[in-house]
């Protein structure tokens, strides 16, 4: 049995009454034998290793009903710093959408030996994983997803001020991004509680709410002393000094409005824009862009260039929205190019080829008929002549003349577009 285990090494087990801690044990073996524990570099994984970091996310989810995270199926545990080759940097903890935990064992075993420096690996990373957990097909809280979808409106106000270095309660590290603020608040919520309530009682009350314990309520199981599902009252026993707090804070009713449209759309689903997109660009888009290469009279290098050009603006977005948009940098990079980029250069070569400005017609005398890369080509001669009018004019040839073997010029028709790139709109052979 784990529990002198936990009695020894887990604060918040040795706090919780014997019915209580009856609970977590139960919800600590059924969370253990969901996930798979991998020893990384040497380290082999014991009874305790499990033990401990089933623990921690038990502790961050004891006062949920779905508890197990579960989007999380494998847990890495390296005997202390890794390096990523993934991120190229030495890293204590890693959470992936994929559902993959790597955790360094010396820094998490450190954050529950020391109880109030506000630094506990194991709850950060767990948070993290929580985070994820939402964003994902699977059984999640509906009572922490909830509160959660008003999370950022809540805290926006003393990340920015975090982020700007105005507030030094939390740690610093928690002004990276929403992930980071949101890890770190939990680290707080849980090694200094009381601290936490004074400093910014609208901040850990509604964390109080969203994870529906209490962890300054030792006395009753950290229970939450309020209907949190109502989220109606709390009750007027608070800390002494502490101003007493009321719906409209619960509600986070006194923040002020700081979101425009744009904001608002972006933090709510930006996420899926850039997931629907991509998955567009990749599946539609390149087929499209195909199709747009073949009709136009452009060069593949061209087609490359503008790509990159379009994927590049998708990148400046970043600035815009990186504090909005719930993604890692190397995965709005792949939306840039796969998803903006592909979109935005279909959008222009659609411009240019549904909204011709002029229309020219020149004569090419006909020097012959080859076999090259994209079979059988025709070789022109004359002014404004390129590989890919050739490419054009050759296509148009053969899907509407059957005897062109002999024809000595060719009166091509252009539609030049908005863009100023030209489309074949008709070919007229001279025998």
């Amino acid at each position: 049995m784990p529990n002198n285990l936990l009695k020894q090494k887990n604060s918040y087990f040795r706090n919780l009454s014997p019915d209580a801690q009856e609970v977590f044990v139960d919800r600590l073996f059924k969370f253990m034998a969901d996930k798979k524990f991998i020893g990384r570099e040497g380290l082999v994984i014991t009874d305790e290793i499990k033990v401990l970091i089933s623990a921690a996310a038990i502790q961050l989810t004891f006062g949920l009903k779905d508890y197990m995270i579960s989007h999380l199926y494998a847990i890495n545990v390296f005997p202390r710093i890794f390096f990523s080759k993934y991120l190229n940097a030495n890293l204590k903890g890693l959470n992936t959408q994929s559902g993959v935990l790597s955790l360094s064992w010396n820094d998490f075993k450190e954050g529950f030996a020391v109880e109030d420096d506000k630094i506990n690996l194991g709850l950060h990373e767990l948070a993290h994983a929580l985070y994820i957990d939402l964003d994902e097909e699977g059984n999640y809280d509906e009572h922490f997803s909830a509160y959660f979808e008003k999370w950022e409106d809540v805290a926006m106000k003393d990340y920015l001020e975090l982020k700007e270095k105005k507030t030094t309660f939390l740690r610093g590290y928690g002004g990276t991004n929403m992930h980071e603020f949101f890890a770190v608040c939990v680290e707080h919520f849980f090694e200094a509680p009381k601290e936490f309530k004074n400093q910014l009682p609208h901040l850990y009350n509604y964390l109080m709410l969203m994870l529906n314990q209490d962890p300054d309520n030792v006395k009753e199981d950290y229970s939450v002393r309020v209907y949190a599902e109502k989220a109606i009252v709390i009750l007027e026993e608070q800390a002494s000094g502490q101003e007493k707090l009321n719906q409209q804070i619960i509600l986070n009713s006194n923040i002020e409005e700081r979101y425009t449209l744009f904001q608002t759309t972006i933090q709510r689903n930006g996420i899926y824009i850039a997931m629907a997109s991509t998955f567009f660009g990749l599946f539609a888009g390149i087929p499209l862009l195909i199709w747009f290469w073949s009709t136009t009279v452009i060069s593949i290098g061209a087609i490359f260039i503008m790509l990159f050009i379009c994927g590049a603006l998708g990148l400046i977005q970043w600035k815009y929205v990186r504090d909005y948009l719930d993604m890692e940098y190397h995965q709005f990079a792949m939306y840039s190019f796969s998803g903006f980029g592909m979109c935005l250069i279909n959008f222009l070569f659609c411009l240019n080829t549904f909204i011709p400005v002029k229309q020219s017609v020149i004569s090419y005398e006909i020097v012959g008929f080859q076999s090259g890369s994209y079979g059988l080509e025709i070789v022109l001669s004359g002014e404004k002549n390129s590989l890919p009018l050739e490419r054009n004019v050759m296509n148009y040839v053969y899907e509407n003349f059957k005897k062109f073997e002999d024809a000595k010029k060719v009166i091509v028709t252009r539609n030049t577009g908005l863009l100023g790139l030209d489309r074949v709109e008709k070919c007229e052979l001279i025998y």
